[in-house]
């Protein structure tokens, strides 16, 4: 015959406390590691706001490209002023005429262009500024009602 030994209990209590002891542990790092590790979506704004230098080196280049639209245009400009009085000169001075204005549209264009990408990239950066600011006062919440939560059930 076999014997079987029922634990006091006081010692199933001691056990009881063991366990909860050591998920009250686990559940309080998992909380800590919720508030400090970054989401996905943190880290997607993050690479985000890293890639906006790259807009604006590409805005910089397209106010270069708008200046030198510009000095072919005064170059134009000059060649049009040649004492050139033939028909040749004539449909030489037209031509260029078309050209100027095709070259000013061009460089109003790209100014606008330029102008506008500057506006978006800073309308980019504050919403990448609240969307993270959003995210953290969700992550402090959920942290802190988590927190409270495992403290009220491991007391």
């Amino acid at each position: 015959m076999m014997s079987v030994v029922i634990p006091s209990p006081a010692e199933i209590g001691a056990g009881i406390s063991l366990v909860s002891d050591g998920a009250c542990d686990m559940a309080s790092s998992a909380v800590q590691q919720f508030v400090t590790s970054p989401s996905i979506a943190e880290t997607g704004l993050n690479m985000l706001a890293s890639q906006i230098e790259v807009l604006e080196q590409l805005v910089a280049k397209l106010r270069e490209v708008s200046a030198g639209i510009e000095q072919v245009h005064d170059k134009l400009a000059a060649t049009v002023q040649l004492e050139w009085h033939s028909p040749a000169g004539n449909a030489f001075r037209e031509a260029v005429g078309t050209r100027q204005e095709h070259a000013h549209k061009l460089r109003e264009t790209s100014m606008q262009t330029a102008t506008l990408a500057g506006q978006g990239i800073d309308e980019l950066r504050i919403m990448i500024a609240s969307l993270q600011t959003l995210l953290a006062a969700a992550r402090s919440a959920v942290g802190s009602t988590a927190g409270t939560a495992v403290a009220g059930m491991c007391a």
